[in-house]
Parts: C-alpha cells; sequence; structure tokens
C-alpha cells in the first residue's frame, strides 16, 4: 500500500518512469496507477492520438513493440498501456530487450492481472532492474476498514464506524465497487453531516438488518434462528451479498477470534486490525468458540469456498448457494 501511494505522488510530481510493471490481484490499484498516469500525460484533445490501448488477448509482442517504438502526435510523450498482459504468457520476454533500452518519448504500462512473477526467476529481475515493477496485493480486512474512510475522507464524507461496516459487509474486498459506493453517497447524501447507517441504506441500498455484518454477529452470538433468517434474506438478493464476499468476512472473523484466544482475550483493537466500536463483538464469539473450535470453522470455511466454486462452475444456481450456507451455519452454531 505505502509503494502504491509512492508511486501515486511521483506521478502527481512529475516523476515519471519510462516503464511499469504492474501485477497483483487488486486491479483496483493497478486500474488506478493507469488513470493517474493518463491525467499526467495526457490531454483531453491528444487522447485519441497519444494514448494507445492494447490488450494481451488480442496483441502480439511484436505488435506493441512496434507501437513503443511510433513517435506522439501532440505531446511530448505517448502512453501505452498493455492490458491482460498475462494472456502474452511466456513471450513476454521477448519485451525484455526494449524494457533495457527503452525510449523517452513513450510510457509504457504492463498490466499483469491477477498474477504475479516468480521473484527468484530471471525474467522478474531483468524487469525488476529496467521497470518500475508494483506488485498490487489485495487489502487485508483491517486495511480495507481504514481506506474506506481515507477514500471517503476525500469525498468529504464523514462516515461512522458502523456504517463501513456495512459496506464492508456488502461489498467484501471489491475496492472499486466500494469507491463507486462511495461517490454515490457523495452526490446523494448530506456531507456536512455524520454519514450513518440510514444514511447507507436509503442511498445505495445496503440492508442494515440483513447483511454480513450481522450475519457474523448472529453467529458469534450462537444465535442459529436468527442466523438462518438473515442468510435467507440475504439471498433474495444475492447480487447484493454474494456468496464469496460471506465466507470472506468469516473467515477474517474467526482468524481474529484465533489470535484473541493465542494471547488470552488481552487483544487490543489495534492488534486486530479493528475499530474499538467492535471490540465487544468478538469477546463475545471468543467465549463462545474456543480456540479448537475457532479452528475446526476456518476448515469448514476453505471447504465452504471450494464447494461453492465448484457450483459456480457447474451453474448451480442461488438455491445450491443458500443450502451450502444454510449447512455451514448449522455445522458452526452446532459445534
Amino acid at each position: 500500500m505505502k509503494e502504491i501511494q509512492s508511486v501515486l505522488r511521483s506521478i502527481s510530481e512529475g516523476k515519471i518512469e519510462n516503464n511499469y510493471f504492474l501485477m497483483g490481484n487488486q486491479p483496483y490499484f493497478i486500474n488506478l496507477i493507469c488513470k493517474k498516469l493518463e491525467e499526467k500525460l495526457i490531454s483531453k484533445n491528444s487522447r485519441e492520438f497519444d494514448l494507445r490501448l492494447l490488450y494481451g488477448k488480442e496483441t502480439s509482442v511484436s505488435e506493441i513493440l512496434e507501437t513503443v517504438k511510433s513517435y506522439p502526435m501532440f505531446g511530448e510523450k505517448q502512453l501505452v498501456i498493455v492490458r491482460e498482459a498475462q494472456y502474452l504468457n511466456k513471450e513476454i520476454k521477448l519485451l525484455l530487450p526494449y524494457l533495457e533500452n527503452s525510449l523517452n518519448q513513450t510510457v509504457l504500462v504492463i498490466c499483469y492481472v491477477n498474477k504475479t512473477l516468480d521473484s527468484k526467476s530471471k525474467i522478474y529481475k531483468s524487469i525488476s532492474n529496467n521497470s518500475k515493477l508494483i506488485e498490487c496485493k489485495q487489502l487485508y480486512e483491517s486495511q480495507v476498514y481504514s481506506w474506506i474512510s481515507s477514500e471517503a475522507k476525500k469525498l468529504n464524507l464523514n462516515l461512522d464506524p458502523k456504517s463501513i461496516m456495512l459496506i464492508y459487509s456488502n461489498i467484501g474486498l471489491d475496492l472499486e465497487i466500494i469507491q463507486k459506493a462511495l461517490e454515490k453517497l457523495s452526490f446523494r447524501s448530506n456531507s456536512q453531516n455524520t454519514i450513518k447507517v440510514e444514511d447507507v441504506e436509503k442511498y445505495i441500498g445496503f440492508s442494515k438488518e440483513y447483511n454480513n455484518f450481522e450475519l457474523q454477529n448472529s453467529i458469534g452470538e450462537k444465535k442459529f434462528d436468527k442466523s438462518i433468517f438473515i442468510i435467507n434474506q440475504m439471498f433474495k438478493n444475492d447480487n447484493k451479498n454474494p456468496i464469496k464476499a460471506t465466507l470472506s468476512l468469516l473467515h477474517n472473523f474467526f482468524n481474529k477470534l484465533l489470535l484473541m484466544h493465542s494471547k488470552n482475550f488481552n487483544s487490543t483493537p489495534k492488534n486486530l486490525g479493528i475499530h474499538p466500536y467492535f471490540l465487544k463483538d468478538y469477546q463475545v464469539a471468543a467465549r463462545n468458540f474456543s480456540l479448537e473450535k475457532s479452528i475446526k470453522i476456518i476448515h469448514l470455511l476453505r471447504e465452504t469456498d471450494i464447494k461453492s466454486v465448484r457450483i459456480n462452475e457447474n451453474r448451480g444456481g442461488k438455491g445450491k448457494e443458500l443450502k451450502l450456507m444454510l449447512d455451514l451455519i448449522l455445522d458452526i452454531i452446532g459445534l
């Protein structure tokens, strides 16, 4: 995260490299860096001529090389962005000679999404020596909370802790969708006031009663009937409550319970990466689920995640996903 912030700051200051290699499983940051480079280098009038977008699925290394060696038509530099570069596979090594002797008139950005290079490989070392190589990693739950708060402040939004958790529990780790939700809030709400759960519910449409956060708490309290009711309500609109986000939130929750047990319940909100407001929820859950039970539940969550992937691959539908979640809740609370 610090490295990404540093790169964005350098771009804003006009300290721009000839080559960027952006890789990792958080496309939001990859797209953000590309956007900042475009804003800095390309004017509206020259966009059609000096911004070149290529796609790994459709292009070839020879076309990329031909493009980067051409000259800008209006600005001092042209910006060449290769999206989906992971589809170039082994051919990507054919770009290495150019990276070693790149041209000043071109800024080349290679977007290697949802994949990373082996840091011990020759190609990694060569790219690292001749490009700004940045790994854009998925944020941890604790980082997402502070990231939402920080991005909200940029939009002059003051979110209370529960409203942040409501957004996160409904969207999960998709930062692009979270950003759009915050923008929607900034357009429609009175940003001079603190944004509360009711505002999020009103303007974005998330339910304060039937969401992942409420499900997490009801499971933590071992309230079986309430948990079953919430998951049934959530699945009436599974687009807003995807199973992957639910499993991710529960996995993070029980991992924090493991941490609490390892420190004999002496964990601080800072250790857990949570807002102090939510500490009591974790304390209640830690009393209900021992260290041994928490370990078993994490295994159950991993097994459920694998099963959910198979359901999606076979297009099993939300009926099978709902049954999967009902069985999971029964297994967790039954421990």
